[in-house]
Formats: structure tokens, C-alpha cells, sequence
């Protein structure tokens, strides 16, 4: 037998479907909601099921469901008159029942006042009712957001706080998701759709991550002679990287001792912060060496690397160096990534033989002179 619970909770699950009912102008009510006829075999605990439902029925309470119960003549009780369907008759009788007229109120009031703003939302509204329920008390402040966008947006311009709309300075930032939604439906010609991060999303300016890098040749003129810089994405970008070769190293020790190479500057990965680096379009153009632990992670980092710059060769991140110094190895991070796609034959036999035997072979442990010998023979 079905319970008053199981009747809620059913209801609550058609909520959706009701409001999007009430925006498009489709008959809804009444709504018959599908009931157990399943009695319970004990004579009293049916008799209390039954008393429960029709104690909470409309005839009883003035609103909610009505129900339709008949004789039937049952295998354990004989005869008895059982509820044998559930309906609510009409919207008002719903929503009383599960406690949302006022909440129903206010959701078709925001519809109303969204649609004569941003008509173009409509449809969105339709296919989204919760969102608008979810946000019940911020649609003024949130059509600001939109119609700014929409009418008066220059891309790259302003930070995310230096908005000219009169909304709280953190008002965005605490709204991103619905705001993001809603201006995805607005404005899809002016974003980028690759852009996950709001700010990049919609072009606005935003607190860019510094790129370390030093320059590993002495004739190389950068900044005024200075080899140790570090500078945003857009600085970076706009500086003019007068060097053939691109040395990307993921540990801050080893970056600061690579040795001198000829017409080359090295850059401080740090581990998967390389992301960063898929911005910088002049790397596109230079020869590009990358060197970071020999392990799953390692071997992870090269092939992201790759899958930005195509023409990046693994330095130190073979069979040779690791055999070299089994000594140093240590247990390496389970990871479960299985295949990477953007490694030669011999790198992924490399992951793979690291991720079996659970090896680590850190950059810091390989010996100064060997780091030396090497780089100056492949790059040198």
C-alpha cells in the first residue's frame, strides 16, 4: 500500500514538469499519481495505511489529493473498501499539499519580470525552472549582469571587480554559474567556448600566472641583460624570445642550475602548472626539450606538453638515465591513467615499466655533471 511519504515524494518529483506546464500553457491537473495497491498481509497495519492516506486526503484536510477507493475482495481480508487511485484535481490542491504556493508565486513573478527584460531568455527559462527558483531572490542583480554584457561589453577591458554595474564589487564572483548559464544563452558569439574559467570565458581581464624563465646564453639580449625573469602570460607574450631552443624543466633546483646553452632559455615548468604554457604562440615556433622526474607523473607532464607543442623532445627521461642510477630510485605515485597518448614507442614502454614497477627517479637525485654531459651532447 502506498504511504503518504511514498505520495510526497512523488509529488515533489513532478515539480519541474509543473512549472514548466504553467509557462507554456499546458493542461497539467488533474494529475492522478500512480499508487501501490500492494496490501499488507496484517489486518491492522493495513487498516492504519489505509486511515493514514484518506486522514491526509483533500475530504478530510480541505486540499491536497483525492482519492478513489471501491470493494475489493482481497486474498487475506475479504471484502474492503481500498484506496485504488491518487489525484490531484487542480494546481492549487498541489501545491498546498507539498508546501510551495508561495515559492509558486514568486517563481512566476521572476519569470514574468525576465522575460519582459530578456525576452531571448524564454525558452532557456522553460527548460530551466529550478534555476529560476534557485536564484528567487537575485534576478535584479542578475539582469544587470546580463544586460551589460548584452549591450555594452568590450572584451579584455575590465576586471572581473571593475565592472561598471551597479551590483555589489563580489556579486559575479559569487554567481558565476547561474551567470554563466544565462549569458552562454545571451551572448555565444562574443565568448570563448573552449574557456572553462569565467573570466576567460567572457574575456575579461584576469590574475594571470607568472612564467619563470632564465636565459642560457650570456649573447642573448631579453631584458637589459637580467636572466632570471619572471612575467605574466601577456607580458611574456608580447616580449620578443630572440632564442632558438626552449629548455622546459619541471623542478625549481634543476631549472636554476641548468647549465649554459647556446642560443637557448630555460623555463620553469612546475610540474603541471605547463598548462600555462599552451598560451605562449611564439614556443610554437622554437625547438623544445622537456625534462622533469622519470614517473608516471613525469612521463604524464611530457605528453601534455607534446599535446600543446608537437615538436617537444624528452631530455634525461629515458631507460639510459634511470638504469643509470638505480640507486636513487624511490616508490613512485599509483596514477590510473593507462595510456598517453602523445608519447613515442619508447616513452610509452618507459610509462609503462615505471607504472608496473612503481618506480621514481627524481630530477634533484641525478648527479650535476651527468645533467651536464648530457644536455651539452644533445642540446649543446
Amino acid at each position: 500500500m502506498i504511504t503518504v511519504e511514498e505520495i510526497r515524494r512523488r509529488s515533489e518529483n513532478i515539480y519541474p514538469e509543473v512549472l514548466k506546464a504553467s509557462l507554456t500553457g499546458e493542461t497539467f491537473f488533474p494529475k492522478t499519481i500512480r499508487a501501490d495497491k500492494t496490501l499488507s498481509k496484517d489486518f491492522t497495519t493495513m487498516s492504519k495505511e489505509v486511515a493514514q492516506i484518506m486522514a491526509d486526503s483533500k475530504d478530510r484536510k480541505g486540499f491536497g489529493y483525492s482519492v478513489k477507493s471501491a470493494p475489493i475482495k482481497t486474498r487475506d481480508h475479504r471484502i474492503q473498501d481500498i484506496p485504488t487511485g491518487i489525484a490531484f484535481e487542480t494546481l492549487t490542491d498541489y501545491l498546498q499539499f507539498i508546501g510551495k504556493a508561495q515559492e509558486f508565486d514568486q517563481f512566476q513573478t521572476n519569470f514574468k519580470i525576465i522575460e519582459k527584460k530578456l525576452p531571448q531568455l524564454k525558452e532557456w527559462l522553460i527548460k530551466n525552472p529550478l534555476s529560476v527558483i534557485s536564484n528567487k531572490d537575485n534576478w535584479e542583480d542578475l539582469l544587470k549582469v546580463c544586460e551589460w554584457f548584452l549591450c555594452y561589453f568590450e572584451a579584455d577591458k575590465f576586471y572581473i571587480r571593475e565592472l561598471p554595474i551597479s551590483v555589489h564589487t563580489k556579486f559575479i564572483e559569487e554567481n558565476v554559474g547561474i551567470l554563466r548559464l544565462l549569458l552562454d544563452e545571451l551572448i555565444p558569439d562574443k565568448l570563448i567556448a573552449s574557456e572553462k574559467e569565467f573570466e576567460k570565458r567572457f574575456r575579461l581581464r584576469n590574475s594571470q600566472p607568472l612564467v619563470r624563465f632564465r636565459t642560457l646564453d650570456e649573447t642573448l639580449s631579453i631584458l637589459n641583460g637580467i636572466d632570471d625573469i619572471s612575467l605574466s602570460l601577456d607580458s611574456l607574450s608580447k616580449l620578443k624570445l630572440n632564442c632558438k631552443i626552449v629548455i622546459v624543466v619541471e623542478n625549481l633546483m634543476n631549472f636554476l642550475t641548468v647549465p649554459s646553452t647556446k642560443d637557448a632559455i630555460g623555463i620553469w615548468g612546475r610540474g603541471f602548472g605547463i598548462e600555462n604554457l599552451k598560451y605562449i604562440k611564439q614556443l610554437e615556433s622554437k625547438v623544445i626539450f622537456y625534462w622533469s622526474d622519470l614517473d608516471t607523473h613525469g612521463m604524464q607532464m611530457l605528453s601534455q606538453m607534446r599535446s600543446y607543442f608537437p615538436q617537444t623532445q624528452s631530455i634525461l627521461m629515458d631507460f639510459e638515465t634511470l638504469n643509470a642510477f638505480r640507486n636513487y630510485w624511490v616508490k613512485g605515485k599509483p596514477t590510473n591513467v593507462m595510456k598517453l597518448p602523445h608519447l613515442n614507442e619508447d616513452e610509452s614502454k618507459l610509462f609503462d615499466h615505471l607504472s608496473l614497477n612503481s618506480i621514481r627517479l627524481e630530477q634533484e637525485r641525478i648527479p650535476q655533471n651527468y645533467i651536464n654531459k648530457v644536455i651539452q651532447t644533445i642540446i649543446g
